[in-house]
This record gives C-alpha cells, structure tokens and sequence, in this order.
C-alpha cells in the first residue's frame, strides 16, 4: 500500500508517494511523544531525501541539573525510540547511524527502507505511548507482579543496557537514604530552585514544561520512603498520617534502575531508548512511572548508588513503578515547529 510523506512546510518534507519512502511528519508525531526532563523536549527533527535526522536542542539544556547534557541525550534516546516505532508501524526498518554523539552536539540519522508488516506487539506499545505519563501521584495499592516485573525486565535489556530491579523495602533503603540526602541538598540549591521553577512556571499555553496541575500531584502525604522531586512549595516524603482521617494507601512500588556499562553520550543515547522500552512496557501494562531522578543529578550520589548496587557500570535511570490510572496530560511541541 503506497504511502504519502506529507509536505509539512514548502520545501522540508516532498510530497513523494511511494511504498519504499515513509511518512516522516507520522513518525515524528510519535516520537514528540517522548519523555524529556522536566518536559524540556530537547529534540529536533531534520528531514531531506527521505532521511531522518535527530539532533539535540541545545538551547533546551539544564545548565545546573545536566551540565553534560546526560538528562538530555536520554530524553533524546526516548524519542529516538519512539521513532523507531514510527517506522515500524508503517511497515518500514530504521538504520540508526549516529555520526556524532558528545557533550556539544547529537547527530543521528535514521534511513528507511521496507521490511514486514508491523506487528500487534508493535501496534500496542504505539497505543501505549498515548496512555503513558509520568505518575507524580500515589499508586494503587496492588504490587507489580513478577510476571509484569519480567516483561518490564525483558524490555529493558532487549535495548542493550542492564537492568536492576529492587522489588523489596529492604533491597529500596539504601536508595532511600541517598534520595533523601540528594533531595535535601537540592532543596538548599537556589541556583536548582530557580532552573526547577522555570520549567514548571510556563505561560498558559505553553507546550513544554511541567503544568501545575501536574507538579502538584506530587506535594501530598504519601506512603512511601522514596521522595519524588517537589516543585515549589509543599511538602513530599514519608506520610505519618498525624491529623489525617484517611491515611494514604500503602504502597509497594517496584524501583528499577537502568544503567550501561559505560558513561558516554552514546551510551545515554541507547538509557534513553531502553527508558521508552520499559515506559510503554509498563503503560501497556497499567503500570506508570515516577522518576526518582535527584539520586542521579549529583555526581556522589550517583557514584555512591552504584556502589550500593554493586553494579559494574552507570547508573543511568531510577524510576519508581506501579499500577495507577492515567494523570494530567503534559504539553507537547507541535510537529510543525520540530520538523525543520
């Protein structure tokens, strides 16, 4: 079946119908799906002669949380996967050539070419990508099972990286401890405060940045020892229930850190793809995640985990999983700005 790659402006995309070129705009509407640090969507697009090219927005970097734009070549790798997908769901393969990937610049290339018909499992993770949102709320009370936690496990290595699970209170408090420690220290950081502020302080209609109704959720009582990273005032952490009629639910949330064996912007770009991985893994699922991500803003913390793990490599990802209904939706660019 021929299909169309749509003219999004004069003179970016041809009009060209043909079963051996894909719909560049259609896989771009899938990978803007991503998820990206503080919503940032540090990504750009670039097509010619059927060719798609991912490059790192440089002017959406953290300066003070990701100097070496590590959150940010993840994020990439999330939407790299994603439009991977994309292709896919057009019966389409995506050699992925990245010709540049360093601390100025990410450069990758993705150059179809027709193979088989896209798959149900392929058709539903796509449908995942619009169930999936980061959940800064609590979770439902029922535990992750092991045979979600083997799915989830299974997605994460088939992209490359290693994976460990920490299903147990125990096997969670030494990453509470540190969590804690990073968390507060950031907290104390105005220099953190006011970056934070500025990604969750957007005007209305704004089509990035983390929406109030969003931030908030995460500034309630909670029964749990792992902190989610608050934005602006309020308060987070543990819930002792002290004046509370209803205490909150307990929870039992299955922690996964994703890490590569080595730390360079290449090795972020493949954390990245293995995050979408785990992340429409788990929305297809009903399983949501909460990124635990302070624990890995500070360089001793990082290091420490690592050790505390006892893991031969980087940690590169920590999110907090389980069971919960879709949230708020976040903002996202259009393809029309993305696509140049």
């Amino acid at each position: 079946m021929a299909r169309t790659a749509a003219c999004v402006n004069a003179g970016r995309v041809n009009d060209i119908t043909s079963a051996d070129r894909a719909d560049l705009a259609a896989v771009v509407e899938l990978a803007r799906r991503a998820p990206s640090v503080h919503n940032t969507q540090p990504w750009r697009f670039s097509a010619a002669d059927g060719v798609l090219t991912l490059s790192r927005d440089e002017g959406r970097r953290l300066p003070v949380l990701d100097p070496d734009a590590r959150q940010a070549t993840i994020s990439c790798g999330a939407a790299l996967h994603l439009a991977r997908l994309g292709f896919r769901l057009q019966g389409m393969m995506a050699t992925v050539e990245v010709r540049r990937a360093d601390e100025q610049q990410l450069d990758v290339r993705l150059t179809s070419s027709p193979g088989n018909p896209p798959t149900p499992a392929e058709a539903a993770l796509a449908a995942a990508a619009e169930r999936r949102h980061t959940q800064r709320g609590s979770f439902d009370p029922a535990p992750v099972t092991e045979a979600e936690a083997l799915a989830l496990r299974t997605a994460v290595q088939s992209e490359g990286v290693w994976v460990r699970i920490l299903d147990t209170p125990a096997a969670q408090v030494p990453l509470a401890v540190l969590l804690a420690a990073a968390d507060a220290e950031q907290r104390d950081d105005p220099s953190v405060q006011e970056e934070v502020a500025a990604w969750t302080s957007r005007p209305e209609g704004s089509a990035d940045g983390i929406p109030a109704e969003a931030a908030s959720l995460g500034t309630g009582p909670r029964a749990s020892d792992l902190i989610l990273r608050r934005f602006g005032a309020g308060e987070d952490g543990p819930a002792s229930g002290e004046g509370d009629t209803d205490p909150p639910d307990a929870e039992h949330p299955l922690v996964v850190v994703i890490g590569t064996e080595g730390d360079r912007p290449a090795d972020w770009l493949t954390a990245g793809q293995a995050l979408s991985a785990l992340l429409l893994t788990g929305a297809e699922l009903g399983i949501q995640a909460s990124p635990l991500g302070q624990v890995l803003d500070q360089p001793w913390a990082r290091r420490r985990l690592a050790g505390e793990l006892g893991v031969v490599g980087h940690p590169q990802m920590v999110l907090r999983l389980g069971h919960a209904a879709p949230g708020p939706g976040t903002p996202r660019r259009s393809v029309d700005e993305l696509l140049g």
